[in-house]
C-alpha cells in the first residue's frame, strides 16, 4: 500500500483513496466545504488546497487520489493564505446570522472562519441580498448563507429529480428551485445535513435549541427493518429532530480549537458513542451517511399524538394514576384462567425474552402483532416499517393468526396487548373481546366498556436494548429515558405469578 507523509506524520493508505480520507486517517482534518464521499468531485471552494511534493503550486486535496507514496504540507504559509482569502471573501457577503441561524455551533463555517479566517473585515461595500425561499414542504433555504459548495444540486442529481440548480455565472451564481420535482421524493431531506452552513434548514427545527444544549444519541432509525444509523437528538425530555450521523459528527460543538488544526472533537456526552469506539474521522466517512425523509421526519406522525399518563378505565371514563396504583390493578391479570399476550415488532429482544418468559409462567398464548407493510424503494426505505419483525419471528414465533382470532373471538378473559406501532388494521384493542386488558401503547383508547388499564409505550428512541435489522442483531440507545418501561412491567407480572 502506498505511504502518505502529511505534516511529518506517516501512514499506509489503501491504493486509491482521495487525499480528503487519506489525511483523516492520519489524525489531519483538511477543510472542505464542497467535498463529500457520497457525491461527485467538483473541487470549486478551493478550501482544501494543499502543497504536494513535486507540483508547483497549491492543489485541491479532493481531486487528488493516493495511488503511489506522496508527501502533503497542510500547513504550508501559501496555503494557509489561500485558505484565509476563500474565507475572507465568503464572509463579505454572508449575513450575521449566527444568533438566529439553527447552524450555530455546527457550522463549518463558523469553525474554519475561527482557525484560518481573517482577523478584520476590509470590504465595506454593498452587501448582496438574495432573502430566503421554501424548497419544499418542509425546507427553506436562505440564499444569504449559501456558500455554492452544490452538495445539494449534486445530491439531488444522484439520488432524486434534480429539484436544484445553479443559475447565472460568477458574482451573480444562484440556486434556482423547482418545487414541483420535490413532490415524489424520499431523500431530499438530506440536503439539510449535507448544506455545511446554514442556508438549507429544516423547518420543524428551525428554532429549536442550540446545538450544545440538546441530549445526543447515536442509535438506529427504527421505522423500517433497515436500521440506518441516526443521530436523535432531545429537549426537555421530547424528541425534537432526527439526522443523520455523518451530520453530527462532522459539526459537532465540541470542537478542540487551535491556530493550526482543527482537534478530533469530544463526544463522551453523546448516548451510545460507544458503539463505534475510539472515533476518527476514517470511521466518519465510512458509516451511513444519509436516511431518508420517512427515517427524518415519520416518526412525528408515527408515534404522535401520545398520552404519557398511566391510566385506567372507570365508569365509562379514563382517569390518570400513579404506578404504585397500577401495580395494585395488574394483578388483576394473574387471576384469570385464560390469557393472551400480543407483542409488537417495535419491541426490542431483551423485551420479546421477558414476555416469553411471562407467557410461559402464566401459561398465557402469546403472538407477535404484524408489521405495517408499504412498498419500499431500491435504496434504503424497505416493505417492513417495524425494526425487529426477525427478532419476533426467532424469539416468539412470529404471529400467530390462532391466537389472534381466539382474541376476537372472546376466547380469553384477559390480554395484555402491547401495539405500539404494529398494524392495528389486523388486531386492535376495540376488536379485542376480553373482560381485562391492559394496553401498552402511545394513545389510549376509548373506554368501550371493557376494563382496561393504559400504560404508555416507549419510543425506540428511549429505551436501549437490540433489534434484529434485516436478521442482523444491532443495538439500540435511548437519548431519553421513561418509566415504567415495558421490561419492568412484564418482570412485575412475573414476580406476581
Amino acid at each position: 500500500m502506498p505511504i502518505l507523509k502529511i505534516d511529518g506524520k506517516e501512514v499506509e493508505v489503501e491504493k486509491g483513496t482521495n487525499l480528503v480520507l487519506a489525511a483523516l486517517k492520519a489524525g489531519v482534518y483538511i477543510p472542505h466545504y464542497c467535498y463529500h464521499p457520497l457525491l461527485p468531485v467538483v473541487a470549486q471552494c478551493r478550501m482544501c488546497l494543499v502543497k504536494i511534493e513535486g507540483t508547483p503550486k497549491p492543489t485541491p486535496a479532493c481531486t487528488v487520489y493516493v495511488d503511489k507514496d506522496m508527501s502533503v504540507d497542510t500547513q504550508n504559509e501559501q496555503v494557509k493564505k489561500l485558505r484565509n482569502t476563500v474565507l475572507e471573501l465568503l464572509l463579505q457577503h454572508h449575513p450575521v446570522d449566527c444568533p438566529v441561524c439553527p447552524r450555530s455551533g455546527e457550522c463549518d463555517l463558523q469553525n474554519f472562519t475561527y482557525i484560518w479566517g481573517p482577523e478584520q473585515k476590509r470590504y465595506d461595500g454593498v452587501r448582496r441580498l438574495k432573502g430566503w425561499s421554501r424548497v419544499s414542504e418542509k425546507i427553506l433555504l436562505f440564499k444569504e448563507r449559501c456558500v455554492l459548495c452544490t452538495r445539494c444540486v449534486r445530491f439531488l442529481e444522484k439520488y432524486s429529480n434534480s429539484e436544484i440548480q445553479v443559475t447565472r455565472r460568477a458574482f451573480a451564481s444562484d440556486l434556482m428551485i423547482f418545487p414541483e420535482k420535490f413532490a415524489g421524493s424520499n431523500y431530499s431531506g438530506n440536503i439539510i445535513d449535507l448544506c455545511p452552513v446554514g442556508a438549507l434548514v429544516d423547518e420543524v427545527s428551525n428554532f429549536m435549541p442550540r446545538a450544545w444544549r440538546v441530549k445526543k444519541a447515536l442509535t438506529r432509525c427504527a421505522l423500517c427493518e433497515r436500521g440506518c444509523r441516526i443521530i436523535v437528538e432531545s429537549w426537555k425530555g421530547e424528541i425534537v429532530r432526527v439526522k443523520t450521523f455523518d451530520n453530527m459528527l462532522d459539526k459537532a460543538e465540541n470542537h478542540l480549537y487551535s491556530k493550526v488544526e482543527l482537534v478530533q472533537p469530544a463526544y463522551e456526552e453523546i448516548e451510545g458513542i460507544e458503539e463505534i469506539g475510539e472515533h476518527s474521522y476514517e470511521k466518519l466517512y465510512s458509516e451511513d451517511l444519509m436516511i431518508c425523509d420517512i427515517g427524518r421526519w415519520g416518526w412525528r406522525e408515527f408515534f404522535y399524538p401520545r398520552d404519557t399518563k398511566i391510566m385506567v378505565a372507570e365508569n365509562g371514563e379514563k382517569k390518570e394514576i400513579d404506578w404504585e396504583s397500577c401495580k395494585k390493578i395488574l394483578k388483576v391479570f394473574a387471576e384469570h384462567e385464560k390469557k393472551a399476550i400480543f407483542i409488537t415488532p417495535f419491541a426490542t429482544n431483551e423485551e420479546m425474552r421477558v414476555f416469553s418468559e411471562l407467557a410461559e409462567k402464566s401459561n398465557s398464548k402469546i403472538s407477535l402483532l404484524p408489521p405495517i407493510i408499504k412498498q419500499g424503494d431500491k435504496i434504503l426505505l424497505k416493505d417492513t416499517r417495524a425494526p425487529n419483525l426477525k427478532g419476533g419471528e426467532k424469539i416468539i414465533g412470529g404471529v400467530k393468526q390462532e391466537v389472534i382470532d381466539g382474541a376476537k373471538n372472546g376466547e380469553f378473559s384477559a390480554v395484555l396487548f402491547y401495539g405500539l406501532g404494529a398494524d392495528k388494521t389486523k388486531l386492535n384493542t376495540e376488536n379485542i373481546k376480553a373482560k381485562f386488558l391492559i394496553i401498552i401503547d402511545n394513545k389510549a383508547p376509548e373506554p368501550n366498556g371493557n376494563q382496561f388499564i393504559f400504560i404508555p409505550a416507549t419510543l425506540p428512541y428511549e429505551k436501549r436494548g437490540t433489534y434484529e435489522f434485516e436478521g442482523n442483531s444491532k443495538r439500540i440507545y435511548p437519548v431519553v429515558e421513561r418509566r415504567p418501561n415495558e421490561t419492568e412491567i412484564a418482570k412485575f407480572l412475573i414476580s406476581i405469578l
